[in-house]
């Protein structure tokens, strides 16, 4: 039998025979056995900070700035209006592409006997022989023709100029509508962020709710047991507890929900969603300067726009000049002929008639003009609307915050005396859960209040066109 000594390092040989009481120390095994230790302890080491760093990335929290960062960059929306800026400058490309001489290759083939055609294509191959052709009875014929063609507008009545302006200035407009995007999105973002917080102060309203009502009902029925309240009573506040429980269960629907909406409004898909419990504190906004708004630029550049368009209708009534030039090259298998050829010239093109077209492209350019004027006066008039009502939400906001802290300190003493009295059996059953229940209406008026400031100063900021926080990242 062999005795394995590990901690000796050695095993000892206790079996008959002239080995027999001998002790070995394998110095080679132990050293292997030590070697492979330590590569676990490493592999163990290493695999434990690994998941140590995943846990820590997985668990970053979503913060406002994270979140708004994320959006601004990741969302369906804000990547819709970089496309729209792609396809934008993709409209200039097309606009410069006039002043640019125009390159075609062109090849046919054909076989006819056609006098016009035989005569032509034989002209054109070289192989014509008046001796032994017959006009009236023409053989047929064959002719590849390949032809590199080139012409280039010299002169447009201004047509290309102004096509070339409104694509640069509907450009610019799609960029200015982009930023109002990242405007409107910032606001959303902060909105659901703000709405999670208050949701959270739902959910802690209601869970007070159930553990005051739980030590509520303990106290009842002990007061019951000794006699000194009725079972309507008790039951009472049971029903009261119930009601509480449903109210937390609602309650934490609601920051699911609230917490969902923002997930989807960032664009967030598979990785872990925690969001933060801290809220920035962010400055109100004193000015009602809106004319940083990026929706005033992009009317602007439509206007623009407009005033391009105007001059490129106008120019139906100026003539159009272009030049052009051509190679040709002709060859035929029934007579065994080619030939090469060559064509420019000039073109003037001048429509002195077109059944009022042009009048009517003129006016159908000066009043989208007109409108885009009147879309302007209408929306300055709306965003000085929406800068007030923000105003007064954030000061109606402000007045209820200050009242719910009052309320909130009454209603909290308020029970503190009610229950004594009922432990005491000097408070009716009905006394100390409408004390509870003004309690907890109050702290759900205080969590109400404390959004609904920040959505406010997000409201303000978003419609004087600043950004929700100030990081260079987040500007809209």
């Amino acid at each position: 039998m062999i005795e394995c000594l590990v901690c000796a390092g050695a095993y000892r040989v206790t079996s008959a025979g002239p080995m027999s009481g001998r002790t070995v120390k394998p110095r080679r095994n132990l050293m292997a056995i030590v070697l492979a230790i330590s590569n676990i302890r490493k592999a163990a080491t290493f695999l434990a900070v690994f998941w140590a760093v995943l846990a820590n990335v997985e668990a970053e929290q979503w913060t406002l700035q994270r979140a708004l960062s994320h959006a601004l960059t990741n969302s369906p929306d804000a990547r819709i209006a970089q496309q729209r800026i792609t396809a934008a400058r993709a409209v200039i490309d097309q606009a410069n592409s006039a002043l640019w001489p125009q390159v075609q290759f062109k090849s046919t083939y054909v076989r006819t006997d056609n006098p016009v055609m035989v005569f032509g294509s034989l002209l054109n191959q070289k192989s014509i022989d008046f001796g032994t052709l017959d006009f009236n009875n023409v053989p047929d014929v064959d002719n590849l023709n390949v032809r590199g063609v080139v012409s280039m507008p010299v002169y447009t009545g201004g047509q290309i100029t102004a096509a070339r302006k409104g694509a640069t200035a509907n450009a610019e407009s799609v960029k200015q509508d982009a930023r109002a995007v990242r405007n409107a999105l910032g606001f959303e973002v902060a909105r659901a962020f703000h709405t999670i917080m208050k949701a959270r102060g739902f959910v802690r309203a209601a869970e007070a709710a159930v553990t005051s009502y739980e030590n509520n009902v303990a106290i009842a029925r002990k007061r019951h047991e000794a006699g000194t309240m009725l079972k309507s009573d008790v039951l009472a506040v049971e029903v009261r507890l119930a009601q509480a429980r449903e109210d937390l269960v609602r309650a934490r629907n609601g920051l699911a929900l609230a917490t969902k909406a923002l997930r989807s409004l960032i664009g967030v898909e598979d990785e872990s969603f925690d969001v933060a419990e801290d809220v920035p504190a962010v400055e109100a906004p004193s000015g009602s300067d809106f004319s940083g708004r990026p929706e005033l630029a992009s009317l602007e550049q439509k206007r623009r726009a407009a005033e391009a368009a105007v001059k490129g209708a106008k120019s139906g009534y100026l003539p159009k000049i272009g030049v052009f030039g051509s190679l040709d090259y002709d060859h035929g298998w029934r007579f065994n002929g080619d030939g090469e050829s060559w064509t420019a010239g000039a073109m003037l093109e001048w429509n002195l008639w077109d059944g009022k077209a042009t009048r009517a492209r003129v006016s159908e350019a000066r009043a989208n003009l007109e409108m885009i004027e009147e879309h302007d006066r209408k929306l300055r008039l709306g965003l000085d609307l929406e800068v007030e009502q923000a105003r007064l939400g954030l000061k109606e906001a402000n007045e209820r915050l200050e009242v719910t802290s009052t309320v909130i300190a009454q209603a909290e003493e308020s029970v503190q005396l009610t229950r004594a009295r009922f432990e005491q059996g000097l408070a009716l059953a009905t006394q100390l859960i409408d004390a509870e229940t003004a309690l907890t209406a109050a702290r759900v008026r205080r969590a109400e209040a404390e959004a609904d400031r920040n959505i406010a100063i997000a409201a303000l900021r978003k419609a004087l066109g600043l950004p929700q926080l100030d990081a260079p990242d987040l500007n809209p």
